[in-house]
């Protein structure tokens, strides 16, 4: 097989970050990746079909000889792939005609696998298995697209983009990084994998979770079922990262036992930002759910509010970013009719409850609880915000009388 070399083409200065590293082979975010491009190459070129499940600012584009139904693009490893954990290949392709791709390892013993046709522009997913190909020693990935076929033009366009290896399914305690084929638990919930849209600051993963939010129903919700009681006897902390464009609080509920809620401070935006919610009081609470509400209680959004996610897991310590940023506290009923109780994991010094104008209503000091009542019975209906101040933190919760 003859093999013409063939850069990708495109300044360095245009990616914000060093070279790709496996199991990634290119994102077209990271830069240029580690392995030897050969064969046709491909180009990296802004998004111009940005939709759907690709809203990526980089993809590559691969000019085809379609009256050539062998030419390809080839990854050179120059050594054995190493498919002991990641023995899926997946990438997205996007296509003006329905094609199959033929994915083969080559330099050992020889393995192939074959897509099914592609839908018609459209963004779409194909994870291509190469278990049968542990050990075999080889050493290049090619990919023939149209392969085997000769009726085209001899510059024939695929885009592709978040080229990787990976698993089948994210173990415990990771509930999804959404890189893996499959979360490590069944999601319910309008969630779905994407390309990662917003590739900067803490979170720099090729894919993360879009999760499309009903905003005009305040208890709409993502669910994680376990099916069985949820082991937190060594990682009672449940962690996220969060992207979104407004400023909103992420109630985070264990259902299927002895319910406990723990509430988010309010959002930064526009930047992906790490929340923890501490459960250890929810310990042998015999809990088989996880539920998340995102801005909860609210119903002054859109029908299709988008907030982006990533890296969902279970942690024995609370990270160092959040640990500067709230404290778990529960406010309920909410929304609220006479009363609101507060129970927080740390002592309550004093509290202010104010109107959206910023005007304080209720003002009390020198509390030192953890749990406390408030009388809320002379509220009129609407939304009011409760700022908590203990001695080390303080957190503002969005409240809402009924």
């Amino acid at each position: 097989m003859n093999y013409k070399f063939l850069f990708l083409v495109g300044l360095l200065s245009c990616f914000s970050y060093g070279q790709c590293n496996y199991p990634v082979i290119t994102n077209f975010e990271c830069g240029m990746p580690t392995q030897t491009i050969l064969g046709n190459g491909v180009t990296s070129v802004n998004n111009i079909v940005s939709s759907g499940i690709n809203m990526s600012n980089n993809i590559g584009e691969y000019i085809d000889d379609g009256t050539n139904g062998w030419d390809n693009l080839l990854i050179d490893y120059g050594t054995e792939i190493d498919l002991n954990t990641n023995t899926f290949l997946s990438f997205k392709l996007y296509s003006s005609s329905s094609v199959q791709v033929l994915a083969k390892l080559e330099g050992g013993t020889d393995f192939e696998v074959w897509s099914n046709f592609s839908s018609i522009n459209t963004w779409e997913e194909f994870n291509f298995d190469f278990s049968g190909a542990v050990g075999n020693g080889n050493t290049s990935l090619v990919l023939f697209f149209n392969a085997a076929q000769t009726s085209g033009t001899t510059s024939d366009i695929y885009f592709i983009d978040d080229l990787q290896w990976t698993n089948t399914t994210n173990t415990f305690p990771l509930i999804s990084d959404f890189e893996s084929l499959n979360p490590a638990f069944s999601f319910l919930g309008n969630i779905q994998k994407v390309s990662n849209p917003y590739y900067f600051g803490i979170n720099t993963s090729t894919n993360v979770g879009q999760y499309i939010d009903d905003g005009t129903n305040g208890w709409d919700n993502m669910q994680i079922d376990f099916t069985t009681a949820i082991d937190l006897s060594t990682t009672p902390y449940f962690k996220l990262k969060m992207y979104t464009p407004s400023s909103i609080q992420v109630l985070a509920k264990l259902e299927g036992g002895s319910e406990l809620e723990v509430w988010s401070d309010f959002s930064l935006v526009d930047t992906w930002q790490e929340f923890n919610f501490d459960f250890s009081s929810a310990i042998n609470s015999g809990n088989t759910k996880l539920i998340l509400f995102f801005n909860p209680g609210t119903n002054t959004g859109s029908t299709s509010d988008i907030y982006y996610i990533d890296d969902l897991s279970w942690s024995g310590s609370l990270s160092t970013q959040e640990n500067g940023l709230f404290f778990s506290i529960k406010a309920y009923p909410n929304p609220t009719n006479n009363s609101l109780f507060i129970n927080s994991n740390f002592k309550i010094n004093s509290y202010v409850l104010s109107d959206i104008n910023g005007r304080t209503l209720i003002y009390e000091d020198n509390v030192n609880k953890k749990y406390f009542e408030i009388d809320t019975s002379s509220l009129n209906s609407g939304i009011y915000f409760l700022k908590n101040i203990s001695g080390i933190k303080s957190q503002t919760i969005k409240i809402l009388k009924g």
